[in-house]
């Protein structure tokens, strides 16, 4: 077993933290009290770099990289001091948006969308949530008929990452509502399809520069070649195998824990109490040594879960949950210690602390709540079988 990086890695790692320290540390404040995505400038900047296309093959203008290489480097952008909210957009476009084209995509797909992503010509959208369908997914409500060479689709859909913004979504519908989640299928919806519309912008309590709406079809045409797969394969294959991906995603956490744990340390060195620094007080060190332990083992845990995709070794059910419910409670813990060691300043808008207190709930609610990763996790645990 092999912890050490390559100097390739090293590299990027390194590249990537630099340019988040330089051009997104700087807007991360001001873009989470407006609700604002990152500026198109630095966005193509991003492009331009490689930094929008991580894991889409080099064939179709990407940089190739796993799951675990494509992980590692949005934790070094949140090393780096880049908001949260823009490491969710960037992942969900990036990564949702591409492996489930990578995994079902025809090669006329891949070819007309995967170099467009890869360039920053393309936002994606990752469409499953409904006003009646959080946690259980499979009772969706939108619903596709087809009608010749269309499909029309008539639904909403909740709690869209990006929605906004997204130029290209990946949609759940029922084309088969008798079925249950076996008549579930996914469509490549494009923002300029007739009945295509974007609800109002939500105003939310974290990760506020990755906006988010619903979106609403109303008899929204969408071509037959834009369906993903065959009809039927949405829940059970394409849900079930990029879920994994999806509850990884959440890694770049482990960036902002790392970036709050230093602010930490340069602040307890810094700040005089009873005439000493106060990193000299046991408690401080106990928080300190707390946010270590706790990133180093949330760490080890994502990166087993994008390994093990890496080597094909999905879907990992256990695995992918237990790694998002560590990850949620090791953060929550995170934030709180940050802002406690900071005092009355740790809750002042001048200092970073208090945008991760709040931007830490995504992980409760996202991708799965947090009971239901225990629900999965006891699920696998009691059925007696392997979580692979």
């Amino acid at each position: 077993m092999d912890f050490a990086l390559s100097l390739d890695q090293k590299t990027l790692m390194k590249d990537i933290e630099e340019f988040s320290r330089r051009y997104l540390a700087p807007i991360a404040a001001e873009c989470d009290e407006k609700q604002e995505f990152i500026p198109a400038p630095i966005w193509r900047k991003m492009a331009s770099l490689g930094y929008c296309g991580l894991p889409i093959p080099t064939e179709y203008g990407g940089a190739g990289l796993g799951a675990l290489d494509t992980y590692m480097c949005l934790e070094a952008a949140g090393r780096g001091g880049a908001a949260a909210g823009h490491l969710l957009s960037w992942a969900v476009s990036m990564v949702l948006g591409s492996v489930a084209l990578m995994k079902f995509g025809t090669e006329e797909q891949k070819k007309r969308y995967l170099p467009r992503i890869a360039n920053g010509d393309l936002i994606c959208a990752f469409c499953l949530t409904e006003p009646d369908a959080g946690s259980d997914a499979g009772s969706i409500r939108t619903q596709a008929v087809r009608r010749g060479d269309y499909y029309i689709v008539n639904g909403t859909k909740s709690f869209v990452t990006n929605g906004p913004i997204a130029d290209l979504c990946l949609v759940f519908v029922s084309t088969n509502p008798d079925l249950g989640p076996r008549g579930i299928s996914v469509f490549l919806v494009e923002s300029s399809f007739p009945g295509f519309f974007r609800g109002k912008k939500l105003n939310k309590l974290g990760v506020r520069s990755s906006p988010t709406s619903e979106l609403i079809f109303s008899d929204c045409e969408i071509p037959v070649e834009n369906r993903l797969g065959a009809e039927g394969e949405g829940f059970k294959i394409i849900a079930h195998q990029i879920l994994e991906w999806e509850r990884a995603n959440f890694s770049f956490f482990l960036g902002v824990m790392e970036y709050n744990l230093q602010t930490c340390i340069r602040y307890a060195k810094e700040r005089i109490q009873f005439k000493r620094p106060i990193a000299e007080f046991q408690a401080i060190q106990h928080m300190l040594a707390e946010m270590k332990v706790e990133l180093d083992a949330a760490r080890l845990m994502c990166y087993r879960v994008a390994w093990m995709i890496d080597q094909g070794m999905v879907p990992a059910p256990t695995e992918a949950s237990s790694a998002k419910y560590f990850l949620a409670r090791a953060l929550k813990k995170n934030a709180d210690y940050a802002v406690q060691i900071h005092g009355a300043n740790g809750m002042m808008k001048e200092y970073p602390l208090e945008r991760s207190l709040r931007d830490y709930k995504i992980l409760e609610i996202g991708g799965g709540t947090t009971q239901i990763q225990l629900d999965i996790i006891a699920r696998n645990l009691l059925g007696g079988g392997v979580s692979r």
